[in-house]
C-alpha cells in the first residue's frame, strides 16, 4: 500500500488518511510515552518477599540473572552501532546470565517450582545458543499453570520507540488467582459477549481464528533487560511478542495484576481526580476488577467480525497499516466496553474506563496505537455532545451508549468492509481528540502519567 503524505503549514508530515503525524524513526524518540514524563515509582515484592517464598532455595540466582540482563539493556543504547568490544561483553553478559538460570534450576527443588525451573532450563539452552550463534531457537511456549510460578526469557516485543538490538527479556511471575476469577467470569460467558457484540453490529458474527485467546492474570516479581528499561508494559501477548516461539493450543495473554493497579492508583485515579474535580466513588480494588472484565472483552472482541465480512475483512483504501491497527484498538476498547457492561455496573464501569482513557491520552497519539485509539474515541464522543468530565454518578455510561455502538460500527465498516465513507468523520474525530488531549496538556505535565518500579 502506498502512503499519501500531507504537509500542514506548520511543516508537519501527516499521514492523508486520518491526519496522524507520522511516526519518527525509533532511534530519534525517547522511549518513554511521552517526553519528559512525571514518573509514579513503586516498589513491588520489597525485601524480595513473595520470590523467596515461591523460590526459598533459588531466589538469589534469579536476581543475580536479572541483574546481567540489565546490564544486557544498558549496552543496547539507541543510535550506537554496537563495537566488537560491545558484542563480545553482550556474549559474555548473556553466559553468565545463563549460567545463573542453570544454576537457580539446580538448587530450586519446591515441587511448586518445577514448571519455572523446566522454563529456566530451556532459557539458559536459547540463551547459550543466541550467545554462539545470534540467532533464537524456537520455543513452544506453554501458557501459565494457575498454581504455579512462571518464568520467561528470551527475546520480547515491548512498545517502546529504541533501536533495541538484544531485546531479551526476562519475567518470573506467579498467579494472582483471586483477581483471576474476574477474567474468569467474562471467559466462561464468552457466548454473551458474543451476543452483545453482534447485537451493537447489527449481525451475526464470526472468529478469524479457531480457538479464542486465553488470559492469565500474575503478579510480576521480578523483571530484567528489555522488560525492565524505559516505560512498561502490565500485559505481554504470546507468542505475538515472543519473536520465534509457537503455542500448542490457544494463543495467550498475560497480565500483571500488581503492576495494573499500581498504575490505577498512582496515575489513573490521580488524573481522573484532577480532570473530574472529584475522586472516584468506586473504590480502587473495584476499578481494578472492572478494568480487568473490561479488558477481557476487549482481548476477544479482537477477532471477531460480521459473519458476511469475506476472510478476515479489509480495510478501506488509503489507511496506513498504524491507523488500522489504531482503529482496530479503537474497535476493542469500545465493544469490550459495551460488552462488560454485562458484568459490571455502569458507575464502575464508567469510572474505571475514563480512569484508565485519561492516562491513555497522556501519551504521544502518533507513537502509540492505544493512545491514538483514546484519542479517536474520546474526540468522537465530544463530537455527539457526551462530555467525559461529567459528574461522577451512574448517568456517564448510558448518556455515551448510543454514541459508542455508533462509533463500533463506523469502525468494522472501515476496517473490514472497504467502506471509506466515514473515512472523513473518523478524520474529524481524531481532530477533535487531538485538541482535546492538548488542552489537558497542564495536568500531564503536573501529574504521573506513567510508572517506574523497582523490586526488593
Amino acid at each position: 500500500m502506498t502512503e499519501t503524505l500531507v504537509t500542514t503549514g506548520l511543516g508537519q508530515r501527516h499521514t492523508a488518511s486520518l491526519g496522524i503525524p507520522l511516526r519518527s524513526p525509533a532511534s530519534e524518540t525517547p522511549f518513554w510515552h511521552r517526553d519528559e514524563p512525571v514518573l509514579a515509582v513503586a516498589r513491588l515484592d520489597p525485601a524480595y518477599a513473595r520470590l523467596k517464598e515461591h523460590f526459598p532455595h533459588g531466589w538469589e540466582r534469579l536476581v543475580q540473572a536479572k541483574s546481567l540482563f540489565d546490564g544486557i539493556a544498558a549496552l543496547d543504547v539507541p543510535q550506537v552501532e554496537p563495537s566488537s568490544g560491545q558484542r563480545e561483553q553482550t556474549v559474555s553478559l548473556v553466559r553468565a546470565a545463563a549460567r545463573e538460570l542453570l544454576a537457580f534450576a539446580d538448587e530450586e527443588t519446591a515441587p511448586a517450582t518445577q514448571d519455572a525451573v523446566l522454563q529456566a532450563r530451556t532459557a539458559a539452552q536459547r540463551l547459550n545458543a543466541y550467545a554462539r550463534t545470534g540467532a533464537w531457537e524456537p520455543i513452544t511456549l506453554q501458557e501459565p499453570h494457575p498454581d504455579r510460578p512462571w518464568l520467561y526469557c528470551g527475546p520480547i516485543g515491548t512498545w517502546a520507540m529504541r533501536a533495541a538490538q538484544q531485546s531479551i527479556g526476562f519475567l518470573v511471575a506467579v498467579p494472582s488467582n483471586d483477581l483471576q476469577q474476574e477474567v474468569d467470569m467474562v471467559t466462561l460467558r464468552t457466548s454473551w459477549v458474543r451476543d452483545r457484540v453482534a447485537e451493537v453490529l447489527g449481525s451475526e458474527i464470526k472468529s478469524i481464528q479457531d480457538m479464542q485467546p486465553s488470559m492469565c492474570v500474575l503478579d510480576l516479581l521480578l523483571s530484567g533487560g528489555e522488560s525492565a528499561v524505559g516505560h512498561k508494559n502490565f500485559a505481554h501477548f504470546f507468542p505475538l511478542e515472543a519473536p520465534q516461539s509457537r503455542v500448542n493450543g490457544p494463543e495467550f495473554t498475560v497480565v500483571f495484576a500488581n503492576i495494573h493497579r499500581q498504575r490505577i492508583q498512582n496515575c489513573s485515579l490521580r488524573l481522573f481526580k484532577k480532570i473530574q474535580g472529584a475522586n472516584a466513588q468506586t473504590r480502587l480494588d473495584g476499578l481494578l476488577r472492572t478494568s480487568l472484565r473490561w479488558f477481557r472483552g476487549h482481548d476477544l472482541v479482537h477477532f471477531w467480525r460480521k459473519s458476511t465480512v469475506p476472510n478476515e475483512g479489509r480495510p478501506a483504501e488509503g489507511l496506513t497499516p498504524f491507523e488500522c491497527m489504531a482503529l482496530e484498538e479503537a474497535y476493542a476498547d469500545v465493544l469490550g466496553l459495551l460488552s462488560a457492561g454485562l458484568f459490571s455496573s455502569d458507575l464502575h464501569l464508567g469510572e474505571a474506563y475514563r480512569a484508565e482513557l485519561f492516562r491513555y491520552l497522556s501519551r504521544r497519539h502518533h507513537h502509540f496505537a492505544d493512545t491514538a485509539a483514546a484519542v479517536l474515541t474520546a474526540g468522537w464522543l465530544r463530537r455527539h455532545q457526551v462530555s467525559l468530565e461529567s459528574d461522577t454518578g451512574k448517568n456517564w455510561l448510558p448518556s455515551a451508549r448510543q454514541a459508542l455502538e455508533e462509533l463500533a460500527r463506523t469502525l468494522h465498516s472501515t476496517l473490514w468492509e472497504e467502506d471509506a465513507s466515514r473515512v472523513a468523520v473518523l478524520r474529524s474525530a481524531l481532530a477533535t481528540g487531538a485538541d482535546y488531549q492538548k488542552s489537558l496538556a497542564g495536568v500531564f505535565r503536573s501529574l504521573p502519567t506513567d510508572l517506574s518500579y523497582t523490586f526488593g
